[in-house]
């Protein structure tokens, strides 16, 4: 650890996209060209197709195991998404996941039909790299 506390992880949120949404990840990801990253908040950034068709969304957050299990009623089908942080879950709109006790990393990927060339784990396997990098990084 650096000795930051975890708002300083989840201020991280706002640039991640420019960080970890490299080129070949969005084209990986997303079907068709896309505008620059966004960053949306201090803790969120996004990347859209140029006809608006599909995003991703990556959100840094200091979530507690409580309020990540407290999460789930509120997602559409959760499954457990092994391999990403200390615990995760995909659902209908992308992942969500929590490492140790206060560091969080959400990434929401979809839009139109076709927007997306992945989808099912394949989709979450390739969401969770992208959380896991981050988790790998604040350490």
């Amino acid at each position: 650890s650096n000795g930051h506390g975890s708002g300083d992880f989840a201020s991280r949120g706002g640039d991640a996209c420019d960080k970890y949404l490299t080129p070949d990840i969005i084209a990986s990801i997303l079907d068709g060209p896309t505008r620059p990253a966004r960053k949306l908040s201090a803790q969120s950034c996004s990347v859209t197709t140029t006809d608006n068709g599909g995003s991703i969304t990556i959100t840094l957050n200091s979530a507690t195991p409580q309020s990540f299990d407290a999460y789930q009623k509120y997602l559409v089908n959760p499954t457990p998404l092994a391999g990403v942080g200390d615990k995760a879950v995909q659902s209908m709109i992308g992942i969500s996941s929590i490492n140790g006790t206060n560091t969080g990393c959400d990434i929401d990927a979809g839009g139109a039909p076709g927007s997306l060339k992945l989808r099912g784990e394949a989709l979450g396997q390739k969401l969770g790299a992208i959380c896991n990098a981050i988790y790998a990084d604040a350490k």
